[in-house]
Order: C-alpha cells, then structure tokens, then sequence
C-alpha cells in the first residue's frame, strides 16, 4: 500500500511491570505469579507503535521523566519505527502501569508520572498535521489538552479518533471536534449505560451517545468481535478466531491499526478488517509491542481465516 497520511498519536507512556496468575487474586487475597515481563506500554505508545508498524508515517506526542525509564522508552518506541521529536522530557518521573494479567483477562493500575507533566503548547505546536491526518488520543493525559487538542486538528481538517480510557464520563465540550469514538464494552457501559454483547445492545448505546453529539462509534467486544455505526451506516467486524496467549495490547493494537487504515484511504470495512487482525494478532504471545504485528504479519492472518 502507498502511503496516503500522517497518523499523529497524543498520549501516554508507561513502563510496564506484568506478571501473569491462573486466576485475577480476589480483595485481600495474595496469589502466585508465573512470569513478569517489564514493557514499554501506555495506549499513546501502543497505539503509536501499532500504527507504524503496519507502515503509517506515525509521529508520537507525549512526555517521559527525566529517568533511565524514560531513555529505556524512548529507544523501545524509536525502534519501532515511531518519530519521537514531540516527546518532551519533564521534571516528574515516567509513568508506570503495573499489570496482572490471565490469557483471557488483564487488571491494570496506572501511577500518571510524566504524563499529567505534559505542556499544552508543545501540544499544539506539534499538531501540525495537512488535512486528512489522524490525530489520535486517549485518556491517559489530562482532559484539557485532549481537547485543545483535537480542537486544533479539526481546525486544520484533520481526522479525530478519541478513545476515553481510563473510562470516565465524556465531557460534552469535546464532541464537535470528534470524527470517530472507539470503546470496548465496559467503556461502552460507563458512557450510555449498556453494556453490549451483541449487535443490538451497540444500538441501543449508539441511540443514546448520538443525541449526546457522537456522530461515528466504534465498539470493540473481544471474541464477540466489533461493530461500527454512523447515523446512516452499519457494519460488523467477526473477531478471529485464535488461541488466546495474552490480551494486554489487543486493544490498544485495534485503534492503531484502524487509524493506519484511515491515514491509507481505506473504506471503513477495510480499516474494521485490518483492526480486527491486528488486535487479533496481538494476542497471540506476551508482551505489548513486540507482540504488534506488521502489515504482512496482519495481512497472512487474514489470509489465513478466509
């Protein structure tokens, strides 16, 4: 594929501490791990670091401490094929997520770091995207600067892709400047109140987050695959079928890849494909990044389930 666009990811970078159990420990119970893996993660990398893999031109915007976790993400996200010139160093240390997690589950604990450091002017001085860029953001940096933000994006008719994890409510101010919103089913839950499982259910919570102001929503349902809906347009994305290894990126691997597919001119059910795979393939072995395919590892598995 050509390169069409720019794909432009605000957010967060953590360094990772996982360690896997047979089972999620209850309140107060203290459980056995079996291996501990130390990644670079955060959804701002991960969903940066899945982009470029499959190709897009992909520029990070985001801030590290001042500490040899930092430098350590800085390299992981570089040799990825990320550009990292709007990665700021501030005065805090790097974020940290700590992870427990199952081959079908995961719990994580974020401690925000350099992440809530980040400045709004070297926000905006980096998104300086031509139209039809991406600007992708979550909710791992303060809510301000998103919206700053994807207000300047949509100013320089970029294309906009929220993800508001941590799930929180979604404030009302921010949905002129949102192009496309992608939950996964307790995100989902926390905005409209229904908690989908199938078809319908995304509906139902499309009917409620429209009135809202959203106008393209996207819900992800792990095995039960995803479904996008417009005002006018329907289309259901199948999850394909894999052996479960670890489900820590999946996500994070999806909104990358959709966004590759945007920033390549695909038609929606192409980009719903190229993210179904990708999230998909990154469940297949441990780890975050590494475990990111590129589009010739995406495209085989596709290959492979027809």
């Amino acid at each position: 594929m050509n390169q069409k666009n720019k794909v432009y990811v605000l957010g967060s970078i953590n360094v990772d501490m996982s360690i896997s159990v047979d089972k999620i420990p209850l309140e107060g119970e203290t459980k056995s791990g079996h291996e501990f893996i130390k990644n670079i993660g955060g959804k701002g990398a991960n969903q940066a670091v899945s982009a470029a893999k499959l190709g897009a031109k992909t520029y990070l915007i985001a801030a590290v401490g001042k500490d040899i976790f930092g430098k350590e993400a800085l390299i992981s996200i570089e040799k990825n094929g990320v550009d990292t010139r709007y990665v700021s160093l501030a005065d805090s240390h790097t974020g940290m997520a700590f992870i427990t997690r199952t081959n079908r589950d995961n719990r994580i604990i974020l401690h925000e770091g350099a992440n809530h450091k980040i400045e709004q002017d070297k926000v905006l001085e980096a998104v300086q995207g031509n139209p039809g860029d991406i600007l992708v953001s979550q909710y791992e940096i303060p809510y301000e600067i998103v919206k700053s933000a994807f207000k300047k994006a949509k100013s320089l008719n970029m294309i906009t892709i929220l993800n508001p994890a941590p799930s929180r409510y979604l404030e009302e101010d921010i949905y002129p400047y949102v192009d496309y919103i992608i939950l996964n089913q307790t995100e989902c839950e926390i905005l409209s109140g229904v908690y989908p499982t199938h078809e319908q259910d995304v509906k139902k919570a499309a009917s409620y987050l429209f009135k809202k102001g959203i106008t393209r929503l996207i819900v992800t349902m792990g095995s039960k695959g995803s479904v996008y809906m417009s005002k006018d347009e329907l289309y259901e994305s199948k999850a394909y079928k894999i052996k479960t290894v670890d489900t820590t990126g999946a996500g994070d691997a999806y909104i990358g890849a959709f966004a590759y597919g945007l920033a390549m001119h695909e038609p929606i059910t192409t980009c719903l494909k190229i993210a179904s795979a990708a999230g998909a393939y990154a469940c297949l072995k441990e780890g975050v990044e590494d475990a990111m395919g590129t589009y010739s590892d995406i495209e085989k598995l596709m290959e492979e389930s027809k």
